[in-house]
Order: C-alpha cells, then structure tokens, then sequence
C-alpha cells in the first residue's frame, strides 16, 4: 500500500483582500472622514472662519464624491480596484497635507474635492465591489465586519488625534494633526501597492445563480440587466430614498459633536460619548450585516430607519443638565444602529433588491444619492445655524424626513421582490427544462 500524504490545506488569500479592505476603511473611512467634524470648531476658532462658509469643503467633498461615483461601475471596467484604489490613496494624502498649511477657504475647499475623489475610491463603494468579486457566501456579514472598520478608525481617531487638535495654548494643534494623517495614508498606500489583487485567479464575472432563499440574502442573486433596472419606477424612488437619508445621516453624524459642544457639554464628555458611539458602531455595522444574512432586508432596514429617527428627535433634547446629558448618552445608542444605513445597507440594498448583474452600477448610483444628500444637508444645517443660532430644526427636518423614508421603502421592498420572485421562478423553470432535455 502506498503511503499517501496529507493534504496541504491551500491559503485562501480572500482573508488577504478582507484584511486589506478593513485597513482601507479604517484609514480613509475612519481617521479622514470619521474623525473629520472634530476639526470644525478647531479650524474655524483658529482661522477665524465663519462654519457655513466652511463647511462648503464638505459640499465640495461630496458633490465630488457624488458625480465620480455615477461612473463607477465604468471606472471599475476600465481601471480596475487595485489602480483607483491607490489613485484614492494619493489624493488622501494631498488632501491631508493641504489641510495642514491651509490659511484660505479656497485651500479648503480644494482639500473637499481632493477628499471626495479619495474616498470615492478608498470607502464604501469600492470595497462593497470588492467583497461582492471575492466574496461567494455571507456577503453582508464580511461587508458589516469590514465596514466596522469605520467606527473603529473613529474611534481611534477621536482618541490619538483629539489631544493633538487640542492641543492647550496651540490654537493650530489641528495641523500636526493632519501631518500624521498623511504619514499613515502613506503606509496604508505602500500596503496596498505591495498585496492588493483585483480579482480572485481564474474568476469570472458570472453572477450567482438562484438558489434557497437564505442562499439568496447571503450570496446574492443573479439580477437583473441595468437596462431593465432602469424601467423600473420603484428604482428611482429607492435612488431619491437614499437620497434623504444621506441627509438626514448628516443630521446624525456630522453636526453631533458641534450640536453637543454649542449646548454646553465639556469635551471631555464629548469625546467619550464619540469614542463609545464608534465602538458600538462596529458592532452594529456587523450585527446589521448579519441581521441581513439571516432575516433579510426588510427587518434589518426599518430597525436602522427607526433608530434614525429617535436619534434625530433626541438631539433636539441634549443639553448641558443630568437631563439633557443623559439623553446625549442614550441617543448614542440609537445613532450607531441608525449610521449603517449610509455605509453597510447601501451595498446591501443594491444587492438584495437588483441583484449582481448591475451590482456596481447601482452601488455607485446609490453612493452618489447618499452622497448628493451630504452635499446638501450639511451647508443646509449649517446656514440654520449662522441664522437661528442652532442646530434643533434641521434635527426635527431630518427626522420627519426618515418616517417618509420608513414608508416609501415598504413599497419598494414589495414591489422589487415581486419582480425577483419571477426572475428566479423563471430561471428555475428553465433549469428544469434544460434537466428535461
């Protein structure tokens, strides 16, 4: 009898790719746009800039962000991941560093649209194309874990980069702050270049077949052609749903920790309710990813969507009292189960109600809604505040803004899994016919 030797049990280098996509998140994700409304009030008090006109950066940011994501779907094609990813990288690392001698808006705002390319290209949207090439099973659990990546790198950035920005007796902290940005993007540019692969070898494009129906929230399903996606009217209602919710989102995330500091809370306190909003975020982007895998999107989605909206309207309450604190503490909690929906249920959402045919394309679409409603909600809320002297009625805007979200999607839901019943219904038939023949 020959002696037969054990098998090797071959490296997956998927957990590489995964790794590397953690990495991008929480550098460009976390530490450049998480940790980036720290420095409101920091370069503004420096610089003596009013916070409407500074905060046209993130218009610039995210109407940047918003036009190159209708196209990339055919950047991807052209380009490929691993190229538009260190593209996004560079631009990063010119963005910090710009920040760091800026003494204009102009400077500013030329930073806002050197952001916007990167993370167009470093965050959700590539790395969601990324996992749907590599990734054949538990999609939205692997897309949850790495988009984690963001409150992690929040958090993170609260911390490390918090005492540099505020630095006692240096009102220009911020700047030393942005230099040691720079210098990690820099690493992270280095890692990518030295591991990063575009596609698994010997993969093809072919979408995932139909299947069971758990196979088809983990795995995806086989979808539809763009060309008949865009017939559907219940595409352009979910493109205008994300749409409000990437402004409401900016009610949440962007104008938190300024709402926080303007109603009296010391930074301290801030900081710790930022750090702890982070950690819990990490959380929730998985348990939404997994949530997703085992019940659906439907569950998962209106959670997120009702967490939105206490979050909103619980802003409109923190104050510097045992009250108002309290409350700044609790709505923490609702604002991490809320925030996925701008990161982990966007891919999630292109997925499950399309599926993988047009899956880039109505990745960057619904990217680019989110992102068009950044780019409005955020000067919006800032013009209330240089009027009003506050941040309370684009909370309640925002928040009644997602009960209509919560009902539209209800009908969307509906009338997209109608038409993915039929689909897999016929592609069943077919198989049985082929069986048959």
């Amino acid at each position: 009898m020959e002696n037969q030797l054990p098998k090797t049990k071959k490296f997956d280098y998927t957990w590489v790719i995964i790794i590397l996509c953690f990495l991008s998140i929480f550098v460009s994700m976390g530490l450049c746009a998480g940790g980036k409304t720290m420095y409101l009030t920091a370069v503004t008090d420096a610089l003596g800039i009013p916070r409407g006109a500074f905060s046209l950066n993130d218009t610039f940011r995210y109407v940047t962000t918003t036009i190159v994501n209708l196209f990339f779907g055919t950047l991807m094609l052209r380009f490929g991941a691993k190229k538009l990813m260190c593209a996004g990288f560079i631009c990063l690392i010119a963005f910090a560093l710009i920040c760091s001698v800026a003494t204009s808006l102009i400077a500013f705002y030329v930073a806002g649209v050197l952001l916007g390319l990167g993370l167009a290209w470093t965050g959700t949207p590539m790395v969601s194309a990324v996992i749907n090439r590599w990734c054949t099973k538990n999609k939205g659990a692997i897309t949850g874990a790495i988009l984690a990546a963001n409150g992690v790198g929040g958090a993170a950035a609260i911390q490390i980069l918090s005492p540099i920005i505020f630095e006692e007796g240096n009102p220009f902290g911020y700047r030393n702050s942005y230099k040691l940005v720079a210098l990690i993007l820099a690493i992270t540019l280095v890692i990518i270049l030295l591991f990063f692969r575009n596609s698994p070898k010997g993969s093809t494009a072919e979408p995932v077949a139909a299947g069971k129906k758990h196979k088809v929230r983990g795995a995806g399903w086989v979808g539809m052609e763009f060309s008949e996606v865009k017939k559907k009217k219940y595409f352009y209602v979910t493109v205008f749903c994300m749409f409000l919710i990437g402004i409401s989102l900016q009610g949440i995330s962007g104008m938190t920790a300024p709402h926080m500091y303007d109603m009296g809370l010391s930074t301290g306190y801030v900081a710790t309710l930022l750090s702890v909003s982070g950690i819990l975020l990490t959380c929730t982007k998985f348990i939404c990813g997994f949530m997703f895998d085992r019940k659906g999107l439907k569950l998962t989605m209106n959670i997120c969507l009702l967490c939105a909206f206490v979050a909103l309207a619980a802003l409109v309450c923190v104050n510097n009292t045992p009250f108002g604190r309290t409350v700044a503490a609790v709505r923490i909690v609702f604002g991490a189960i809320a925030l996925p929906l701008e990161t982990v249920m966007l891919p999630l959402f292109a997925s499950d109600l399309f599926g993988n045919k047009s899956f880039e394309k109505n990745m960057g679409l619904f990217s680019s809604a989110s992102y068009a409603g950044f780019a409005l909600g955020a000067p919006a809320a800032n013009l209330f505040y240089d009027i009003f002297g506050n941040y309370n009625l684009p909370f309640i805007i925002c928040a009644v803004l997602m009960l209509f979200v919560t009902i539209a999607m209800q009908f969307v839901l509906k009338s997209a899994h109608k038409d993915r019943d039929i689909i897999l219904a016929s592609l069943k038939e077919k198989g049985k016919e082929t069986v048959n023949a």
